[in-house]
């Protein structure tokens, strides 16, 4: 997560998103990163909104004083980027690795609940199951919200920087495993086609 409330801005962490290019790029003109363990760089909306929105308060920043942004990745995107990230030579043996798996049976574990993934419409929406974010942007779009965010610190010197970019890795997508995605991660993808 991370915090520029001076600048107008929060942007929360959303796994393979864009993020750590984001915390690379504005970090010196933060108030608040919380870069790791993942469980606090992925702070979800309603996580924010609990600790962090009183915090930054006590801090003199009131939560009108700033937008919440996260970035959405299509759901098949989002997948292949995890099993590519997961595929890294280094994390051979771990648990958490599989680059021994095609990208069709890591999808089948995914979807099994074998190898959990949390849906990105976890990490964006409130209690009551509404956006808990002001705007969204599709990682597509990575480079406009980099420069939206460039235009609110008002520093033309800010570069985006490759950061955590996943090994390459050759895939097809079969039509049977692409409805698989879009019919397990149903609420991202419609929430994913609904940014504009």
């Amino acid at each position: 997560m991370l915090a520029v409330p001076k600048h107008g801005f929060v942007v929360l962490a959303v796994p393979k998103s864009g993020s750590t290019a984001l915390e690379a790029a504005f970090t010196k003109h933060a108030q608040l990163v919380t870069s790791g363990p993942p469980s606090l760089k992925h702070v979800t909306a309603r996580e924010f909104e609990a600790r962090f929105v009183p915090l930054l308060a006590e801090h003199g920043y009131a939560r009108s004083d700033y937008e919440v942004t996260a970035l959405l990745r299509e759901p098949v995107s989002w997948l292949a980027s995890w099993w590519r990230y997961r595929s890294r030579p280094g994390i051979a043996g771990k648990r958490s690795y599989v680059g021994d798996l095609g990208f069709d049976e890591f999808v089948g574990r995914v979807v099994s609940g074998e190898i959990r993934l949390r849906p990105q419409t976890d990490y964006v929406t409130g209690e009551d199951g509404h956006l808990g974010v002001d705007r969204l942007w599709r990682y597509d779009d990575l480079e406009v919200a980099f420069e939206w965010m460039r235009g609110k610190v008002g520093k033309k010197k800010v570069r985006l920087p490759q950061r955590n970019v996943s090994p390459p890795r050759e895939h097809e997508v079969s039509a049977s495993t692409r409805a698989l995605i879009e019919e397990a991660y149903a609420a991202d993808l419609t929430l994913y086609r609904s940014i504009g």
